[in-house]
């Protein structure tokens, strides 16, 4: 899971504040055990202490008697109690015996000096200890000091499995709030997921789309209605700038087309001076190169608007792309570079033969412009799980790594310096338009002076064996 993600960061928060909760609980219940128990039997030995100091210590019994009642009533061997009855000068007028089961001997618990105080814990034993309870008692007008004694064993095995049950409480707490917290989270979070699915497969293409709207009232809505109105905005400026592209080019066909009627009739004029027929040359170069810019982005702008009217047919790929590199084997051929074409076996695919023909002219006219002087350029078509590749290689002299992800913009060119005869930038934008327009991609892998690969996947017709 992402450490970094609003949904780890929930679940973490959402948990840790349980278990802070649950922690805090714990040890309220533990203490409040533990302040009462020690509370009960404090009550206990104090009771018991007023019992002896009201219903024995005035009858003016003897020791022997006095042990004799202690025991009838308490039995303190037998329930491991201590019972230690002192005169005014701390000296033992009664002591019960040693525990039945031996755990401790009341002997061996020390007096205190000076005053003793109500309430103590004493250690008259290794592992284990005592609270001692201290009460003074006035009889027959004498001053004595009853000390009540139970070991802490029971209370401490007590409050241990009481921890021991919250330990495993708490860390079970950790794994349904971490559990349910995760469902949870998810669920609140699957309209982010349905928005953030939805925006993924809105492109260019699809802008119109727009992304769901949860009705919860919170900040999703609000979020997923503040995309869909910069979705809005981003639709009509596209709308626009496919409108202005399509209606330039369009207007300017005409008075460029005019105008290079015009040039090529005076050039063919004997009588011209060769000077100005050499600069009316040039002229009708760059205006031939004009219309051609503008046929190109006039087609690119109408491939993206969705209004070239394209026949889908089943047509074979491979056939389609070896006469095409048939025709173009003489302009290689004129730069002394060597074709090589692999399309033996049939790939059948459903398009438009027009626009795929387009696409194979604008790869391999890339190819031999920048394949080396007496180079090699590959082509190949072939088919995989269900789509047919294209496949345009040279030997040139590549693109390098940070200019690959922009050679699909428009008259976006890897090198400045280039000649203007080789082109403005746009082969690659027709080729990747023409493609979407059929499902398909294109990709671009290169290394500089180690050539370059432009792959084209389409859908075939069906998958073939």
């Amino acid at each position: 899971m992402n450490t970094r993600s609003i949904q780890f960061r929930l679940i973490l928060w959402y948990s840790c504040l349980v278990v802070l909760v649950a922690s805090a609980f714990g040890a309220y219940t533990y203490y409040g055990v533990r302040t009462r128990l020690y509370a009960d039997i404090e009550h206990t030995l104090t009771r018991r202490a007023h019992q002896i100091a009201t219903n024995l210590l005035p009858k003016r019994m003897d020791s022997a008697d006095l042990t004799a009642s202690i025991r009838s009533l308490y039995s303190p061997e037998v329930n491991n109690r201590f019972i230690r009855i002192l005169r005014e000068d701390h000296s033992i007028f009664y002591i019960s015996g040693p525990s039945q089961d031996g755990r401790f001997n009341p002997a061996e618990i020390r007096i205190q000096d000076g005053n003793i105080p109500p309430l103590r814990i004493d250690s008259p034993y290794s592992g284990s200890e005592m609270l001692i309870t201290a009460t003074e008692a006035q009889a027959n007008g004498h001053t004595y000091i009853i000390e009540m004694g139970a070991p802490t064993n029971e209370i401490e095995q007590t409050l241990h499995s009481l921890l021991i049950t919250l330990l495993y409480g708490l860390l079970a707490i950790i794994a349904i709030i971490s559990t349910g917290g995760y469902i949870l989270v998810r669920r609140a979070l699957q309209p982010v997921d349905h928005i953030a699915a939805t925006a993924n497969e809105i492109t260019f293409g699809n802008l119109s789309n727009r992304l769901p709207i949860a009705t919860t009232g919170d900040a999703i809505e609000h979020l997923s209605i503040t995309l869909n109105k910069m979705l809005d905005r981003l639709e009509n400026a596209y709308e626009q700038a496919i409108r202005f592209s399509a209606d330039a080019s369009h207007e300017l066909r005409t008075p460029l087309t005019i105008m290079r009627g015009e040039l090529e009739s005076l050039a063919r004029v004997p009588e011209m001076q060769r000077f100005l027929q050499e600069r009316v040359g040039i002229v009708l170069e760059e205006t031939e190169r004009l219309c051609r810019i503008t046929e190109n982005l006039f087609t690119i702008s109408r491939l993206d608007a969705g209004e070239v009217r394209m026949e889908y047919k089943p047509c074979d790929l491979a056939a389609l792309s070896a006469s095409t590199a048939e025709q173009m084997a003489l302009m290689a051929e004129e730069k002394h570079i060597t074709l090589h074409v692999d399309t033996r076996a049939p790939v059948q695919v459903l398009g438009d033969a027009g626009r795929l023909k387009q696409v194979v002219v604008n790869l391999l006219d890339n190819a031999f412009k920048y394949a080396q002087a007496n180079g090699n350029v590959w082509m190949s078509v072939t088919s995989a799980n269900a789509m047919a590749k294209l496949e345009v290689r040279d030997d040139g002299i590549g693109i390098s790594a940070a200019a690959l992800p922009y050679v699909f913009e428009r008259f976006y060119r890897a090198d400045k310096a280039r000649s203007r005869d080789e082109g403005a930038g746009l082969g690659l934008s027709i080729v990747k338009s023409i493609c979407e327009a059929h499902g398909g991609t294109v990709e671009v892998k290169s290394a500089i002076n180690k050539g370059t690969l432009c792959r084209v996947s389409l859908p075939l017709i069906k998958a073939e064996s």
